[in-house]
């Protein structure tokens, strides 16, 4: 089960529309191959698609009528430790508890998915996220219905849902990366925040949540205690996703994350496919082509390529090197969709983003100064000049007051662990959004070791300064075969270094000139947004300063200065603005 989407009548006098039905069945995949799978009744229409990359589907109908399905993998951690579950039983079971409005089983979940409940008899839908939220499921409801999508490009697409953009969600987006906590750029679509069941009945929306990360307490365990379980649970972790497989596929960069997956899984006598997609001369690109040949993995490699938005286009990339692949014929893996990945591995357990000077400001009880310091750090900021007056007024202290809600609504003693969970929440609860949303098109679901729920149980036990700068993470790293430090790796700044000496003629992800060169690239396409926005009959002219922004376009034209950040925020906002018609609310802080 790969994407997900539908619509429910909250009350029997109100009937699903077929227009809606069939507008949801055409727009869930892009792929004019895709045949959905729906259910549908007088009250509830569900249509999902399934690429095939865990080989079922995970759609089940019980004797009673009530209908579950899910996208991603729940992987259940049951006593019986029955390895060879696969994920339908595992939607069985989770089916059979949600009819008894038991939701103690999906604590016991491992894996990354979304899914939707339905009780005909009750008339009562439920949609359901993992614990952190990671695979995403959006709805918008009014009184008569709700409808309801794992990608947001569906809501957009589906003229009943209203849309009206949030300038606060999106100045989030402008400014992190990601929007906090459950918004979306639209004021009234909502995305599930983790570990979180939404129940849906004629006369209410309930939302709780099954599972809080700020309520796990820390660990009593000694340091070498808690460096073997964690080591045993990562391990347990990739030999779950593994199943029967053989022979897989994985990336490889040239830092820690990645290699200790494929580092796992050879560990456990599963062939890998790797692909580094780096530019030449890289650290990630040379390192991660040596460790490949010292573990013994079939290896492909090529040049970084961006798309024209920015963003890198490693999926294509990957469907291009397996098409050509020397080894695909013969060595074939048994699931080609999906892929390994160590995304996740610095922001949990290495603690990448808490720096030295953030957490002496949160030790020292200075959350106000610690927030302040944390935004120039991340360069997380307001373009103010772009904006008219009161619309800049209204934006500026929003990347501080979101931020700063979201630590009140974490009830953690340690000031610097609920930052933590706070990035966990937030940060990485959106890392691989934009991926989930084009799955249609690129065709690849991924294998993330490093978000499986028991091991980020653990991690989030471990006292908090055994884990900064990746120190807990090092003495971890050591426990894997021998194989793991054989060639150097990527370090960040300021954290553990590598005690192997790195080339000097290799560039790193965080050199100067790797920005500039991203900048050089980018630059036809940024000028070509701008001329479209600034010729665009439906620029957010009651919002944008257009004299600001044209005369921004200009300098940036001539070369005289880099304003190519400003065009690309004020590209975001015209994005949004023109899917909502122009209609938007500034929220006021509550």
């Amino acid at each position: 089960m790969t994407m997900l989407a539908g619509i429910f009548s909250r009350t029997g006098e109100h009937p699903i529309q077929a227009a809606v039905c069939e507008r949801l069945q055409n727009l869930i995949s892009r792929n004019p191959d895709d045949k959905a799978i729906v259910f549908s009744d007088s009250r509830c229409f569900l249509a999902k698609i399934d690429i095939g990359a865990y080989g079922e589907p995970a759609f089940h109908i019980d004797q009673s009528g009530s209908v579950s399905m899910l996208a991603g993998e729940p992987l259940l951690d049951l006593d019986d430790h029955d390895a060879s579950r696969t994920r339908t039983q595992d939607l069985e079971l989770l089916n059979q508890s949600w009819d008894r409005a038991d939701w103690d089983l999906l604590t016991r979940t491992r894996g990354v998915f979304c899914a939707v409940h339905y009780q005909p008899r009750l008339g009562r839908l439920h949609l359901i996220s993992d614990k952190l939220g990671e695979r995403p499921l959006y709805f918008w409801a009014n009184d008569e219905v709700i409808i309801f999508s794992s990608t947001l490009r569906v809501l957009e697409g589906i003229p009943e849902v209203p849309k009206e953009m949030d300038l606060r969600a999106v100045t989030e987006i402008t400014a992190f990366g990601y929007s906090i906590g459950d918004r979306t750029p639209y004021t009234n679509i909502v995305r599930l925040r983790s570990g979180e069941v939404v129940q849906v009945s004629e006369n209410s929306i309930a939302r709780f949540q099954y599972w809080r990360w700020d309520a796990i307490l820390p660990s009593t365990l000694s340091e070498d205690e808690l460096l073997r379980e964690t080591f045993e649970t990562f391990t347990s972790s990739v030999s779950l996703r593994v199943r029967k497989d053989t022979t897989t596929m994985a990336l490889l960069s040239g830092g820690l994350d990645s290699r200790c997956v494929v580092a796992a899984l050879r560990a456990q006598n599963v062939r890998a496919h790797t692909f580094t997609f780096e530019p030449d001369r890289s650290q990630d690109r040379v390192l991660g082509a040596a460790f490949a040949r010292q573990s013994g993995t079939f290896h492909h490699e090529g040049p970084l390529q961006y798309t024209e938005t920015g963003g890198d286009s490693f999926v294509a990339a990957l469907a291009d090197a397996w098409k050509t692949s020397k080894y695909r014929r013969d060595r074939p893996p048994e699931r080609p969709q999906l892929i390994w990945t160590g995304d996740g591995g610095s922001t949990g357990a290495g603690c990448a983003l808490l720096s030295t000077g953030l957490t002496e400001l949160l030790r020292a009880g200075k959350r106000d100064e610690a927030i302040d310091f944390f935004l120039r750090e991340q360069g997380a900021y307001v373009v103010a000049r772009l904006f008219k007056s009161h619309i800049s007024e209204a934006l500026m202290p929003v990347p501080r007051e979101a931020i700063r809600a979201e630590l009140d609504d974490i009830h953690c003693k340690d000031p610097v662990r609920a930052f933590h969970i706070f990035l966990m929440l937030n940060d990485q609860r959106h890392h691989m959004s934009p991926y989930y949303e084009n799955i249609d098109l690129h065709r690849f679901d991924f294998q993330l070791p490093f978000y499986d729920g028991k091991f980020l149980q653990l991690i989030l036990a471990i006292p908090i300064n055994l884990c900064l700068r990746h120190r807990f993470y090092m003495k971890w790293f050591a426990l894997f075969p021998p194989v793991v430090k054989s060639v150097p790796w990527q370090t960040y700044p300021g954290h553990e270094p590598c005690p192997l000496p790195i080339p000097k003629d290799l560039s790193s992800q965080w050199d100067p000139s790797s920005a500039r060169e991203l900048k050089t690239l980018l630059r036809p396409q940024v000028l070509r947004d701008a001329r479209a926005m600034l010729g665009a009959e439906r620029l957010p002219s009651p919002i944008f300063n257009k004299w600001h922004l044209r005369l921004t376009s200009w300098i940036h034209w001539l070369g005289l200065r880099d304003y190519g950040y400003v065009i690309q925020v004020a590209k975001v906002y015209y994005k949004y603005w023109v899917i909502s018609t122009g209609k938007y609310v500034v929220r006021e802080w509550t």
